[in-house]
């Protein structure tokens, strides 16, 4: 496994880490959250602190002599980026035609006010960055 393949599962690991925690905070908590409040704060804790402790290690064992990157890497890369972009444009374009479609007919949206549209702006840009990072993983996998 290369260490940009790392990188990818590191950070697609944080983010859905990431959209987790903010979906539970932004949407609301369940009713039952005091039982478990504590046992997913204790395992967020430490998801965060394995990706910063396996990306510090990588960093410290990194070969002064390794290629950091490779054409592969900025193969895959590219393709990630792609994808990820592709994404971000259809949702956002999507949300503002649903908006734009709301002012013309009055059609009742999904989205109820300005506070509901930058969670879901949010949402649109984690959800990108785990395309991202899910394209990237599977064209490692596959080369």
């Amino acid at each position: 496994m290369s260490k940009q393949e790392i990188y990818a599962w590191t950070s697609i690991l944080s983010s859905v880490s990431i959209l987790i925690i903010y979906g539970l905070y932004a949407f609301g908590l369940p009713e039952n959250w005091s039982e478990v409040e504590s046992q997913l704060s204790s395992l967020f804790f430490k998801i965060f602190l394995f990706v910063l402790i396996v990306e510090v290690v990588i960093g410290i064992l990194k070969n002064k002599h390794e290629v950091d990157k490779d054409e592969r890497d900025e193969r895959i890369a590219g393709k990630g980026f792609r994808n990820a972009y592709l994404f971000l444009s259809v949702a956002i374009i999507s949300v503002l035609f649903q908006l734009m479609i709301e002012e013309l007919i009055g059609f009742e949206s999904f989205i109820y006010g300005t506070v509901s549209l930058v969670h879901i702006l949010v949402y649109i840009v984690l959800i990108s960055s785990i395309v991202n990072r899910g394209t990237q993983i599977y064209f490692y996998r596959k080369m």
